[in-house]
């Protein structure tokens, strides 16, 4: 009996990220994908360049390659290196700045360790724009889909989906990229569920783990898939078996949820575009902070409390314990602070990565310890909040935001997401060079290999 034939629900997948072919996508899912690959390789861009982990991990990781060269391209950078090696930069890169796309259903970050996987493979190989477009269609579904039908249990677990999760759908859509069978596919899948790792520990003193989840994410994901092409046997019933993921790491949440709209509800288009440096769930406050703000003319100093009402998830994220969320002392720390990020969005300017450099500015310190979180179990892991400020005049200024800028119900346009990718990219590769990569982005359908395009990405 061979691994595909065990299967059910990971046999759905498989066979799903096979059979979906380019003419039967959606125009507007594939507008939607190629959106994505920007944002990516914009926020991949800006990690390199200001993300204090940047430098010890291509450190690490040329050491790790000892010389060894390949057909994959790192981003900004001069090397050529084995796709795996290439893979786990590229993903780290993105994520540094916690500035890549979310599914809010998911809890996830599907494209960082997805394009990260399928550019690394493509650099190797002639693979079609068409066929790169595909394949991360075929990621988003099974990431996306495996994501929703767990929810927030891998996150309650203290686990991190986007790594967790992620590696599936990496080695799904790299298995379709590279032209694997079923059987090898299904084996690829068997070995991510001993792959799947990322612990929420980094939480407890702003570590960079959670950066290196989405590296090791696209990086295991291509281990599995070299040893599946040469044989490796993996176990089957991956995610729903006894001893699977769900069971494992969802809780024993229902597997066969994630075979729900296959094929027909493409999840690419139910992933938002963050507007913002810092976990998900602080957007909306930021959203209602800064519009207030704005709106009122208020300075920090005009402002004596702000009350944030959140649900569950976000709340456990970026809220709990208060007394630490209220001191964030580094980056990630800030990142993950609700009280931070409504703190730092009144000041001039709003919320951008340049608001780390205010953790111990006194006005924000002030207001870190006059914002105060609330709990609302109605939201549940929705994103949405609602915020009051009271400012020093007595009045109080109140807004509710049910989906934060980004979301697919409050989108980001085009515009907006090209500005995004110019201002991180620009400093690394150029004017010229930037505006290279959108067209081709814009138009990646036709062409004829992704491995120019790919080329184009580096130093």
């Amino acid at each position: 009996m061979t691994t595909a034939s065990a299967n059910g629900v990971t046999a759905a997948l498989v066979d799903y990220a096979h059979t979906l072919r380019y003419e039967d996508v959606p125009p507007e899912v594939l507008e939607r994908t190629k959106q994505m690959l920007l944002d990516f390789l914009g926020v991949a861009y800006g990690g390199l360049r200001v993300g204090e982990s940047s430098e010890p991990v291509i450190r690490g990781t040329l050491d790790l390659a000892a010389g060894a060269e390949g057909g994959s391209v790192v981003v900004g950078r001069p090397e050529r290196l084995p796709a795996h090696y290439a893979a786990l930069l590229n993903a780290t890169f993105a994520h540094s700045m916690d500035f890549d796309d979310t599914h809010r259903e998911a809890v996830i970050h599907i494209g960082t360790p997805l394009f990260a996987t399928l550019l690394a493979l493509a650099g190797e190989r002639d693979v079609s724009g068409r066929d790169f477009l595909a394949a991360a269609v075929a990621g988003y579904d099974v990431t996306g889909k495996v994501g929703k039908a767990h929810g927030g249990e891998v996150h309650a677990r203290g686990f991190h989906p986007t790594a967790t999760t992620g590696v599936f759908g990496c080695a799904a859509a790299g298995a379709r990229l590279l032209g694997c069978t079923p059987e090898q596919t299904a084996n690829a899948l068997g070995l991510n569920v001993s792959q799947a790792a990322g612990s929420t520990q980094f939480l407890e003193n702003g570590s960079w783990n959670k950066r290196f989840h989405t590296g090791l994410a696209a990086h295991n994901a291509i281990i599995s898939l070299a040893m599946a092409r040469r044989g490796y046997l993996g176990a089957t019933s991956p995610l729903e078996g006894r001893h699977g993921y769900f069971a494992l790491y969802a809780n024993g949440a229902d597997a066969s949820r994630s075979l729900d709209g296959l094929g027909s509800e493409f999840e690419v288009m139910n992933t938002a575009v963050k507007p913002y440096p810092c976990c998900r769930y602080s957007h909306a406050a930021i959203d209602a902070v800064s519009d207030i703000a704005r709106a009122e003319s208020l300075a920090p100093q005009d402002i004596e409390r702000i009350d944030v009402t959140m649900g569950e998830t976000g709340y456990g994220l970026v809220a709990d314990p208060p007394d630490a969320k209220r001191e964030p002392s580094n980056v990630v720390e800030g990142q993950f602070s609700v009280y931070f990020a409504a703190a730092a969005s009144a000041g001039p300017g709003g919320y951008a990565w340049d608001a780390y450099d205010r953790l111990r500015d006194p006005d924000v310190l002030r207001l870190m310890q006059r914002t105060n979180v609330t709990l609302d179990a109605s939201f549940g892991a929705g994103m949405q909040s609602a915020v009051a400020v009271y400012a020093a005049d007595g009045r109080v200024h109140e807004r509710f935001v049910p989906f934060p800028k980004g979301e697919p119900e409050n989108p980001m346009t085009w515009d907006e997401m090209q500005a995004k990718f110019t201002e991180w990219s620009v400093p690394v590769i150029g004017a010229s060079r930037a505006s290279q990569v959108i067209d081709q982005v814009a138009s990646l359908e036709s062409l004829a290999s992704m491995r120019d395009f790919a080329a184009n990405l580096g130093a």
